[in-house]
């Protein structure tokens, strides 16, 4: 464990807490985004008796990270046809 760099162990930590939210929310039937919301508080070092992502620097990686698949996630998505029927008036 101590040969493995704090930003493998962040990630570890954050997937681990967002699959078990997963798993929870949708037992009590409950917005998935609810509990990505409640991982990331626990993971957070709001919580002091949780082990937390604590170092500044691997959470800036994973936040460009993230923004990064958010923006290839929407380019996947974009159509410029369907851009171009969307402003139109229906009549």
């Amino acid at each position: 464990m101590q040969n493995l760099s704090p930003l493998a162990i962040g990630l570890a930590l954050i997937l681990a807490v967002a699959a078990i939210a997963t798993i929870v929310c949708r037992r009590l039937k409950q917005p998935l985004v609810l509990g990505y919301v409640l991982a990331g508080f626990l993971v957070s070092p709001a919580i002091s008796w949780f082990p937390d992502v604590s170092d500044t620097e691997s959470i800036s990686v994973w936040s460009e990270i993230g923004v990064i698949f958010l923006m290839f996630g929407l380019e996947l998505e974009f159509s410029i046809t369907r851009l171009a029927t969307a402003g139109r008036p229906p009549f």
